[in-house]
């Protein structure tokens, strides 16, 4: 509770400096619409992290130049020589 005290000192202490007078209602009303508004964290943010994972199937295959003499798509290709 202390902690919500303070920060509404403070936000009355902020909106008095930035707009001016005001009565205590309307400072108790900007108060209620910032803390309902508080900068929430973006929704997407986690979705880098997850993509990071499936890159390989975005990313082509380096090896996948037929012409490359390492180029094994060969099913029946004999590796144990």
């Amino acid at each position: 509770m202390k902690a919500f005290i303070d920060e509404y000192r403070r936000f009355r202490h902020l909106v008095r400096e930035e707009i001016g007078d005001l009565e205590e209602a309307d400072i108790m009303m900007l108060f209620s619409i910032y803390i309902e508004r508080r900068p929430m964290q973006n929704p997407f943010a986690g979705l880098e992290t997850f993509f990071k994972g499936y890159e390989s199937i975005f990313k082509p295959n380096p090896n996948d130049d037929p012409e490359d003499p390492d180029f094994d798509d060969d099913p029946f290709h004999n590796s144990s020589r």
